[in-house]
């Protein structure tokens, strides 16, 4: 009997504490609230373990460490080569990141600045492109039968058009694009009257992230439309 007393009481408690949450206008929503902050980055490029093998530029050497932790490599150059007219000097740009790294657009460009403002394309030191490479419309200079002189050059290995992506997060090893070109040639044309104060050819190399996106249709256009405007701060 006793129970049951206590369990109407209870019940009656019960009920007098809706009536009265009721009375107040008061309730209760069931809500959870958590945060999570998340971290983001454009990706990563590292640089390669070693330099590239002269021999076979998209393989690395290994008897050749990569001590300055570069990305740009030039195996054969040798400082102060001299400009001798009909003759070649050695220059091999090549560009190079670390296995692992985000797959990659690559570009080079060359600013060829070896000879006076004014001076003929036919009398201008030039290269050769190599397989892996071709140039970017309508950012090149070339002479009249069609040497290239400077501009801007993307890595195109295997593509019939547009850049190509320089695979490095599934590789084995480090790769490289292999060598832009290997050699400056001068023209036998060319005289000491035309060649600059101070001669140079500046080789500069933009690594793009190869998934990134942007006003551009494909990944591919939009890092061609960053190079450009990269490279057009290098002119």
């Amino acid at each position: 009997m006793e129970n049951k007393k206590k369990k109407r009481y209870g019940i009656v408690a019960a009920l007098l504490l809706l009536v009265l949450a009721a009375g107040v206008g008061t309730y209760a929503w069931l809500t959870a609230t958590q945060s999570l902050e998340n971290v983001f980055t454009v990706g990563s490029f590292g640089p390669t373990e070693n330099k590239p093998d002269p021999t076979d530029p998209e393989k690395p050497d290994p008897s050749k460490p990569n001590t300055g932790k570069a990305y740009l490599f030039e195996t054969k150059w040798v400082d102060d080569s001299k400009i001798v007219p009909g003759a070649t000097a050695d220059k091999n740009p090549n560009v190079g990141i670390k296995k692992g790294s985000d797959d990659a657009y690559v570009f080079i460009y060359v600013k060829n600045a070896m000879v006076k403002e004014g001076t003929d394309p036919a009398d201008t030191p030039y290269f050769t492109l190599h397989n892996n490479w071709k140039p970017v419309d309508g950012e090149v200079s070339t002479s009249a039968d069609g040497k290239y002189l400077s501009g801007l050059f993307m890595y195109a290995k295997g593509a019939t058009s547009g850049p190509a992506v320089l695979g490095a997060k599934s590789a084995a090893a480090d790769v490289y694009t292999g060598e832009l070109f290997s050699k400056v040639m001068f023209p036998s044309t060319l005289k000491g009257s035309m060649v600059a104060d101070a001669p140079k050819m500046t080789v500069s190399a933009y690594i793009f992230g190869a998934d990134q996106k942007g006003e551009e249709a494909t990944p591919a256009a939009n890092a061609v439309a960053q190079a450009k405007d990269w490279a057009n701060g290098l002119k």
